[in-house]
């Protein structure tokens, strides 16, 4: 037997197992970190925007700040995307979970001539709200694990929603 044939494939083994070893432990980072502001989602590739999250198909921006409703609106509009509409209870239950102890605006708005609350796309709402009021027009998660009527003037953060680019 050739032992210089033997340890030289143990050689190329383990050099390959290292290697493999390694690719797998750092490709997710490599994905993750590059400089023109997006991040990556490999597996069905396609990217959302840098500080955006990625789930089931759709990018969520959670924001940091404060604001009316009608401001979070307009701010998910400049970012091309709408407040979120939280319609499944998978989706509902994802935000939640990222949203920790927050209260965040949704597109979720009390149409009082209908009295009916629609998503911001007009599909309309087909579940409960809590703390409703007449004055409580905007819809917020975050807190509870409902939806939660509350005042469109009052200062919130927010979720906006779009599609992957």
């Amino acid at each position: 037997m050739n032992w210089h044939m033997i340890i030289s494939g143990l050689i190329v083994v383990v050099l390959k197992s290292v290697g493999m070893t390694l690719f797998l432990l750092y490709f997710p980072q490599i994905l993750s970190t590059s400089n023109d502001g997006f991040n990556s989602t490999s597996i069905y590739g396609t990217v959302c925007p840098k500080d955006w999250d990625f789930h089931q198909r759709r990018c969520f921006f959670l924001s940091t700040s404060e604001l009316s409703w009608n401001k979070s609106r307009d701010d998910c509009v400049t970012k091309g995307s709408t407040l979120a509409i939280v319609n499944t209870p998978e989706k509902l239950e994802y935000l939640q979970h990222i949203a920790d102890a927050e209260k965040y605006f949704i597109g979720l708005t009390y149409h009082s001539a209908e009295k009916k609350w629609r998503w911001i796309n007009n599909s309309v709402f087909s579940g409960n709200i809590t703390h409703q009021s007449q004055n409580f027009n905007c819809a917020t998660i975050g807190l509870t694990k409902t939806f939660d009527a509350a005042l469109c003037d009052i200062s919130y953060r927010w979720i906006c929603e779009k599609n992957p680019e």
